[in-house]
């Protein structure tokens, strides 16, 4: 498709069930300019991807509010985001989700320092970003078994990352990935894992916007046993 407008990601939004306010578009509008501004300086989203970074960046965070893709409630709930690389999905996540409270984790310093620069910057309140590999973050009691679920984008096999973010989450929690591809043989081996419960693949398929399914893109959830 041609480059997308904001009135092209608020219409697909509204058409999968999730409503873009007043409130939240300006905030939208805002951190998209913050996150061209910081990719100038240090390397958030590939260059090639600046004119597309409302389809491929933040329509995509979207996709975890759109109760036609995720039913999940994270209404008031502790949500980490691992790998948040730039922020996302985690900031356009919170912009949407008042009530939750956000938490950016990821290993490489100089992107946390922007992303919590651009919170700042948008004035958002409930979410902070923390520099550090999840393991490592599971020893300290601020983080340990403190997270109701989990959201992140493809920053490793699906096996990988709930193993790494095991020890952030409480009991029964959740972790959503946003993936693309063949995932049959990382969701074989995250199935096996013996304390999860369940592992769903999600096409994101949306109403308006062919886009995701041509990419093979999708949402990927596995629950967590005791």
């Amino acid at each position: 498709m041609a480059v997308m407008t904001w009135e092209d990601l608020v219409s697909i939004c509204g058409k999968n069930g999730l409503t873009v306010d007043e409130s939240a578009l300006p905030l939208l509008r805002k951190y998209a300019d913050e996150l061209l501004s910081w990719n100038s300086k240090i390397n958030l989203i590939s260059r090639k991807d600046e004119d597309h970074i409302l389809d491929r960046h933040i329509l995509h965070s979207l996709v975890l509010r759109m109760p036609t893709i995720c039913d999940y409630d994270f209404s008031n709930k502790r949500v980490a985001d691992l790998g948040t690389g730039g922020g996302m999905p985690g900031i356009p996540f919170k912009i949407v989700t008042s009530s939750a409270e956000v938490t950016l984790i990821d290993s490489i310093q100089k992107k946390i320092i922007a992303c919590s620069a651009m919170i700042a910057e948008l004035k958002l309140n409930g979410i902070s970003a923390v520099v550090g590999r999840a393991e490592e973050l599971a020893k300290q009691k601020e983080y340990a078994h403190s997270f109701d679920v989990i959201i992140s984008r493809a920053v490793a096999p699906m096996d990988e990352l709930v193993k790494w973010g095991r020890g952030l989450l409480k009991t029964g929690g959740a972790l959503f990935s946003l993936k693309g591809g063949d995932l049959t043989e990382e969701i074989k081996r995250t199935r096996r894992l013996n304390y999860i419960v369940s592992v769903e693949e999600i096409p994101l398929s949306l109403a308006g916007f062919d886009n995701f399914v041509t990419e093979d893109k999708k949402l990927v959830k596995a629950v967590f046993g005791p």
